[in-house]
């Protein structure tokens, strides 16, 4: 908790109580001595508070949550904010610049790294680097992501029950997510999601947080590699009331329905069997009943597949992107869900 009188330096960026800092956190250097930096704004309030650490751009072209952030700190008031809000937009300089997942350097995933290694390839130590300023001084987390630039996908969150992790913990990770107030959560348990999740997920931020006793969820807010203005008002909402939540500020209005909101337990992939071009392709947020179409695939001269539901699914994430190869994914499902009261 930071207190009236505590200091918060990130790199070059330092604020005392009641002041905004803005500055760079060093995180490498390439061969021609240029040296790689991610950005750091750290808002400060004159209150004693929660610090809440908001992350962006893990991967480099996830930029919705940089409008999020340059949003939210042009409104807080530091005189009235309880606690501290830092934020790291473009955690991955490297992967930003190439605006790609992953980075040219050593072609690693950087959301697979953490807590990092000082003295391991790039990733491992922009990981390092970061996660101990987080481990300094975060209480909470946000990791921001989107879905790829190839998919589409209605803003929604993801919280982890990871081994060890005491029942009073879970419920207060769950609590924070469920706050920010998306249509649908989901909750994974790492011991039983192999396969419903591509890649390695025991190295993301949110599972190191974890291992701190940070509490920390994901936020995937829209697809990748532009500016979508819908998922950035529900990221800038959806953390302002997380910070409702924890005290931070005071209450915020709701203007919008929360009727039908659920959280997703189970989760798979679709992939396609056939190669050609995607089209009919059913939306994110639909709820798809067992035998119906997810989509068809075909080539310029007929059909050549039709991809249906194996089981009642709501679409998670849909692609956009209609050029598919033999084993693409071609939609992320829902598979078991229950209401949020």
């Amino acid at each position: 908790m930071t207190s009236r009188d505590e200091f918060i330096s990130v790199g070059s960026a330092t604020a005392a109580p009641g002041q905004v800092a803005n500055g760079e956190l060093r995180v490498g250097r390439l061969s021609s001595g240029s040296d790689l930096t991610m950005p750091v704004c750290i808002a400060n309030g004159r209150a004693p508070g929660p610090t809440l650490w908001l992350n962006g751009a893990v991967h480099g072209d996830e930029v919705n949550a940089f409008m999020v952030m340059r949003r939210l700190i042009a409104s807080l008031d530091t005189e009235t904010l309880q606690g501290a809000v830092v934020c790291t937009p473009l955690s991955n300089p490297a992967s930003v610049n190439w605006r790609s997942k992953i980075n040219n350097l050593d072609w690693l995933d950087l959301d697979q790294q953490f807590p990092g290694r000082a003295d391991g390839t790039y990733s491992q130590r922009v990981a390092h680097i970061l996660f101990e300023a987080v481990r300094r001084y975060a209480t909470h987390l946000i990791s921001f992501h989107t879905v790829g630039t190839a998919y589409a996908a209605e803003p929604y969150t993801v919280f982890k029950a990871h081994a060890g992790m005491s029942p009073d913990f879970g419920r207060r990770t769950e609590a924070m997510a469920l706050s920010f107030g998306t249509q649908l959560n989901c909750r994974v348990d790492l011991a039983t999601a192999t396969g419903e999740i591509a890649g390695g997920v025991n190295g993301g931020i949110d599972a190191a947080c974890a291992a701190e006793g940070i509490i920390a969820f994901m936020a995937e807010i829209g697809s990748g590699g532009d500016f979508q203005e819908g998922p950035i008002t529900t990221g800038l909402s959806g953390t302002r009331a997380v910070m409702a939540h924890l005290g931070m500020i005071g209450a915020q209005q709701d203007t919008e329905s929360r009727t039908g909101r659920k959280i997703v337990t189970k989760r798979t992939f679709a992939y396609a069997d056939a190669a050609g071009m995607l089209i009919d392709c059913a939306p994110a947020g639909a709820l798809v009943k067992a035998g119906q179409p997810l989509g068809r695939i075909v080539n310029f001269f007929e059909d050549r597949d039709v991809v249906r539901a194996a089981r009642d699914s709501i679409v998670i994430m849909s692609r956009r992107d209609p050029v598919v190869h033999e084993g693409d994914r071609l939609a992320f499902l829902a598979l078991e869900w229950q209401d949020i009261p």
